[in-house]
């Protein structure tokens, strides 16, 4: 019974952390550290899939939609580590909290 819930507190923990986290990578044998998307930034990618899939749109916009997102957080990413590095800056509460980082081995 003690196995059983250290492993739903294990679980609940890295369920919290992945929520929370800014960013994942995923380290694969011969390529390295891969980034991912955060699950609802795949779910925004999914979308655009599906409807690429149902013929709703072409693929090239589809594609140029998707990088114009990737560009987008990585410059609000950017932006916010920048700030938050800079000596005198303000930081209110709850703003400017250091970002999280999720690694998953396979």
């Amino acid at each position: 019974m003690a196995d059983e819930q250290s492993f739903w507190e294990s679980h609940r923990t890295m369920a919290r952390l992945a929520r929370d986290a800014e960013r994942f990578a995923v380290h694969l044998p011969l390529v390295g550290r891969v980034g991912i998307p955060r699950p609802d930034q795949l779910a925004y990618f999914a979308g655009l899939a599906a409807l690429v899939a149902l013929d709703l749109i072409e693929w090239p916009v589809a594609v140029a939609i998707a990088a114009g997102q990737v560009v987008v957080t990585e410059h609000n990413h950017r932006g916010a580590a920048a700030s938050m590095h800079r000596p005198g800056t303000p930081t209110a509460a709850g703003a400017g909290t250091a970002t999280t980082s999720a690694e998953a081995t396979t």
